[in-house]
């Protein structure tokens, strides 16, 4: 898997409370968590792409496969 970097994250983590403090640890099991589902979501819009008979995976597969997962 890619390797995402882990500065972005951490800031999400740390927009969600005022004044939270966040772990390394739990900023890198927050990382590969998105990076898990963004790996799944990933292959679900390249299986939309090829359902349709494309090669490019458009913004409304994203859409919809975001909607599929719930």
């Amino acid at each position: 898997m890619t390797k995402l970097p882990k500065a972005p994250f951490e800031k999400i983590l740390k927009e969600s409370g005022k004044g939270i403090r966040v772990s390394d640890s739990a900023t890198k099991a927050f990382v590969d968590v998105i990076g898990d589902i963004s790996k799944a979501l990933a292959a679900d819009c390249a299986e939309l792409a090829r359902h349709a008979n494309r090669k490019t995976i458009l913004d409304s597969d994203v859409k919809l496969a975001s909607k599929r997962k719930g």
